[in-house]
């Protein structure tokens, strides 16, 4: 096999550390015009470099822009393998495409990319598990109500503990008991209401992720 020859630029690129990600991403962007005119291979495997500092910094909006012409270009060119990457660079750039729009709270876009990556490696339990994050976060609606719930019965909590001791205690001490109660019955129902609706958001995200992979699994098993 004839030894590949690497152009001035990609050295100079690639002799950067790693995990100097800011460096990483000032240098890429200084050379940005020359990278255009390298050779697929290099420039793919420099872009990989890059798009992994975006990440690594938290520039997820910049890196949401640069991570599919990854995506694109391994598919096109079929590019599996960068060294310094023990992962198929495919499948690591499209978790971190999900990753990073989850950061973003796109939670539309990371659960698409995860049944994606789920369909891809079904057996992998690291794709389920986001999927099912993901899936509890997308419902706000649920979340919200146990929130709401909760904060209005601490309000309504607070409103009956006046009452009884500026009223109840000082013009119906017979009454205090029941007041009491009635303190204690509200903060519990509001705690139940929270618990239960994160409860509830868990249960259906757990049910649609696992019985997401596991329709993917069946027409195996039944073979």
């Amino acid at each position: 096999m004839t030894p590949r020859h690497y152009s001035q630029i990609y050295r100079q690129l690639r002799d950067l550390d790693p995990h100097d990600y800011q460096r990483v991403i000032r240098r890429y962007e200084e050379k940005e015009d020359e990278l255009g005119r390298l050779d697929a291979l290099e420039h793919f495997e420099l872009t990989v470099f890059y798009v992994d500092a975006l990440y690594q910094t938290g520039a997820f909006r910049q890196h949401q822009l640069m991570v599919d012409l990854v995506i694109e270009a391994s598919i096109r060119e079929c590019f599996v393998v960068v060294e310094g990457f023990s992962q198929d660079v495919f499948q690591f750039m499209l978790f971190r495409k999900a990753a990073a729009a989850y950061r973003l709270r796109d939670f539309d876009t990371a659960i698409h990319v995860g049944r994606e990556l789920v369909r891809i490696d079904s057996g992998r339990d690291l794709y389920v598990r986001f999927l099912r994050v993901a899936l509890f976060k997308q419902q706000v609606r649920v979340l919200q109500f146990g929130r709401a719930a909760f904060i209005f019965c601490i309000l309504f909590t607070a409103l009956i503990i006046t009452v009884n001791l500026l009223v109840v205690a000082n013009f119906y001490p017979r009454l205090e008991a029941y007041f009491q109660w009635a303190i204690g019955l509200t903060f519990a129902t509001g705690l139940l209401l929270l618990i239960g609706s994160y409860c509830f958001a868990a249960c259906r995200a757990h049910f649609w992720a696992f019985g997401f992979q596991r329709s993917l699994e069946m027409p195996y098993k039944k073979q």
